[in-house]
């Protein structure tokens, strides 16, 4: 079933997950804006919207992924990287979609995400760019996983045990958003690995040059 998936759909998934999270996290920090304006539109708002500008591009025209890969590594993630670490400065903990701003696999994330988009901008379809895809899908599981977790257990314990009403959304709705967003990432990455038009691209130029 995977394997019929092309990126442009993986892409266009991924892009409206990014939305969702991104309307979402603005929605439930809409608070912060009043007293920190700054933190909650340039390490949340924009690099969301700028990470769903480059899986969008991706959808309606593959040719810009060079430029709209440059373009997230620079407003997506290095943005994002350094609102984190004035954030880590003053020892604030508060989730982003790498994960916990404070955890050592969000950073970890970052990274992957910087070395693929940069591969990505130079050459989508080399067998390089396939494999850091792969690499950094597999980073992404566990992520996804205890997110996927969290969803499932708390929805339960609402049904069974004597949960609030008014924390439905906290323990419901937002590990759910937060799935689906791993879940578009992933799939993004593994149709990025498993893309047969590389591949075939791979193996003709290959071919190209075997004496």
């Amino acid at each position: 079933m995977l394997r019929s998936i092309t990126l442009a759909q993986a892409a266009l998934f991924a892009a409206l997950a990014m939305v969702l999270l991104t309307s979402y996290q603005l929605a439930d920090n809409w608070a912060l804006l009043e007293t920190s304006p700054k933190l909650v539109l340039l390490g949340s708002t924009v690099p969301g919207l700028v990470w769903a500008g480059f899986f969008f591009s991706l959808y309606r025209s593959p040719g810009s992924a060079s430029a709209a890969a440059w373009i997230a590594l620079i407003f997506a993630v290095i943005l994002e990287a350094v609102v984190v670490y004035i954030r880590f400065q003053q020892l604030v903990s508060y989730w982003t979609p790498f994960g916990n701003a404070l955890s050592l696999s969000g950073w970890l994330l970052r990274f992957g995400w910087a070395v693929f988009l940069i591969a990505f901008a130079v050459n989508k379809d080399h067998p390089r760019t396939r494999r850091f895809a792969l690499l950094l899908s597999i980073v992404s599981a566990p992520s996804a996983l205890s997110t996927a977790y969290d969803a499932w257990n708390n929805w339960i314990g609402l049904l069974l045990d004597d949960v609030p009403r008014q924390a439905f959304r906290r323990v419901v709705i937002t590990p759910a958003i937060r799935t689906i967003y791993w879940l578009s990432q992933i799939l993004f990455l593994w149709t990025v690995w498993g893309n047969p038009e590389a591949k075939r691209s791979a193996e003709r130029s290959s071919t190209r040059f075997t004496p």
